[in-house]
C-alpha cells in the first residue's frame, strides 16, 4: 500500500451555498468541488489520486499552519490518498 498525505484547501466563496471548490497548494493544476464537505474531500481525493498517478517525483507536503494562514476564509484538511487503488481504477477504466 502507498499512501500519501496532503493539504486540501476547500472554499465555498465563489458557489452556491454548500458547494466548495477543492484544490491542492502542492499538487498545482487539482481542482474538484462537491456540494459539502465531505463530498467535495471525496471528489478532492479521487482528483488528488488520478494527478499524482501520473506525476514521476511526488511533491513534498507543505506545512498545514502555512496554508491556513494563506487561506484563512477557507477550510484546510489533510486528504489521504492510497496510489495502489488508484493504479487499479485507472487499468479499469483504460
Amino acid at each position: 500500500m502507498r499512501k500519501m498525505t496532503y493539504l486540501a484547501v476547500l472554499n465555498n466563496s465563489s458557489n452556491p451555498d454548500d458547494v466548495y471548490t477543492v484544490t491542492f497548494p502542492d499538487v498545482p493544476g487539482t481542482v474538484s468541488e462537491g456540494k459539502g464537505i465531505d463530498q467535495a474531500l471525496k471528489n478532492g481525493a479521487e482528483a488528488l489520486g488520478l494527478m499524482l498517478y501520473d506525476m514521476d517525483d511526488l511533491p513534498e507536503a507543505s506545512d498545514i499552519d502555512e496554508v491556513r494562514e494563506a487561506n484563512r476564509e477557507a477550510v484546510v484538511r489533510l486528504v489521504v490518498v492510497d496510489l495502489e487503488e488508484t493504479c487499479k481504477t485507472v487499468r479499469e477504466i483504460g
